[in-house]
């Protein structure tokens, strides 16, 4: 087989299962907590205000990627008089 091409395993970022199985174990247990009314989330966050929003920040990515392709339709004037100008 050449070097460099993969062949069979898994597909690239698929999760272990043990990643998987946890995040659907703590999944379930915070919607279980959600049903409490003295141990729901929200409860907890307006005690701990700090400590949430430090967890919260954690989840919004870091990097977003993109591309902009731009177009001027019409160029401003203080543009169009300098290209004027020697």
């Amino acid at each position: 087989m050449p070097k460099g091409l993969k062949a069979g395993g898994r597909v690239k970022g698929t999760p272990n299962l043990l990643t998987r199985s946890m995040k659907e174990c703590v999944q379930s247990t915070l919607e279980w907590l959600q049903t409490q009314p003295r141990s729901n989330m929200r409860t907890w966050a307006n005690e701990n205000p700090t400590v949430f929003y430090q967890i919260a920040s954690k989840l919004i990515p870091t990097e977003i990627k993109g591309e902009v392709d731009v177009t001027i339709l019409h160029l401003p004037s203080w543009i169009q008089d300098d290209k004027s100008k020697p």
